[in-house]
C-alpha cells in the first residue's frame, strides 16, 4: 500500500472512530480499546484489508500516527510516593518530568498544555495510571508545577504524543 492510501485509511478510520464515540454520546475517545470491525465492515464490504485494520489497529495507534491533541483533565502524584517505584521499575522522583498513563509504553514522550494559560512541559511515561476514569493522566509534581498551580489539584490540558 502507498503512503497517500495509508494516510487516507488511517483519517478515514479516526472519521470513523470519532463517529462512534459521539453515536455513543462519549466526551472522549477511548484509547484502550480496538475499533468496532463491524463498523468498518459496513462502511467498505468485506476488505480484506480494511478487516486486517480493524483487527490491528485502535485508537491509540491513530491518534499517535496522526499526532492528534487528546484533550483531558490531569492530576499530580502526591508527595507520599516519592521514591517508590513505578510500574516500569524506575523510582518516582517528584522533581522528574514524569507521567503516568494507563496504555501508552514506556518512555513514550508527550507534550502536555494547559489549556487555559498555554504552558506546556514534555514528560516520560514511566507509570501506569491515574486510577480515576475521568482523568487522562498523572503528572509528576515537577511536571504539573511548570504549567499550573498544585493547588488547584487538577488541570484541563491538551495532550499530544511526541515521540
Amino acid at each position: 500500500m502507498n503512503k497517500a492510501a495509508k494516510k487516507f485509511l488511517t483519517f478515514f478510520i479516526l472519521i470513523a472512530t470519532i463517529s462512534v464515540a459521539k453515536a455513543k454520546e462519549q466526551k472522549m475517545l477511548s484509547i484502550e480499546k480496538p475499533l468496532p470491525a463491524l463498523l468498518t465492515k459496513k462502511l467498505i464490504l468485506n476488505s480484506d484489508l480494511l478487516n486486517k485494520v480493524a483487527n490491528e489497529i485502535t485508537a491509540k495507534d491513530i491518534v499517535e500516527k496522526a499526532s492528534k491533541k487528546i484533550s483531558g483533565i490531569v492530576s499530580w502524584y502526591a508527595d507520599k510516593f516519592h521514591g517508590k517505584k513505578t510500574s516500569s521499575g524506575e523510582l518516582y522522583d517528584k522533581e522528574g518530568l514524569t507521567a503516568a498513563h494507563k496504555t501508552l509504553p514506556f518512555g513514550t514522550k508527550v507534550k502536555v498544555t494547559n489549556t487555559r494559560n498555554g504552558k506546556s512541559v514534555i514528560v516520560k511515561v514511566n507509570d501506569r495510571g491515574p486510577h480515576t476514569k475521568s482523568r487522562l493522566m498523572d503528572l509528576s509534581r515537577a511536571a504539573f508545577s511548570s504549567i499550573g498551580s498544585t493547588s488547584s489539584g487538577t488541570l484541563n490540558v491538551e495532550m499530544e504524543i511526541i515521540d
